[in-house]
């Protein structure tokens, strides 16, 4: 791999296309669907109950960061999401979801 196709790679991270990729998926909608919402749950809960306290840890911080993502989308980006609320959506559900990721795996774990 040479220096300009790294480069090319690259210009695919840009903040523009991967919103419009966001949109793409309409990850607004994740955090209204109830199937998705029950197979996170199913998710968090077998792993737990199996005794496995670390995966369920991981799945529900990374589920959790998730939804968080959804719901600041559905609430809109850029500076309107901003006056909506949408930056501490993020700032908020980032910090629920680390810190239940943090005592899941770490704390409850042993």
């Amino acid at each position: 791999m040479n220096w300009q196709n790294f480069l090319e790679y690259m210009t695919r991270f840009r903040t523009d296309r991967i919103l419009e990729q966001l949109h793409a998926w309409n990850l607004g909608d994740l955090s209204q669907n109830p199937y998705i919402l029950g197979a996170l749950a199913l998710g968090i809960a077998l792993p737990y109950f199996i005794g496995w306290k670390a995966v369920s840890g991981f799945i529900a911080g990374l589920g959790l960061f998730i939804y968080t993502l959804s719901f600041a989308v559905a609430q809109g980006t850029g500076t309107d999401g901003l006056y909506n609320g949408g930056i501490w959506i993020v700032i908020g559900g980032g910090v629920i979801a680390c810190g239940l990721f943090i005592y899941l795996v770490f704390i409850r774990a042993e």
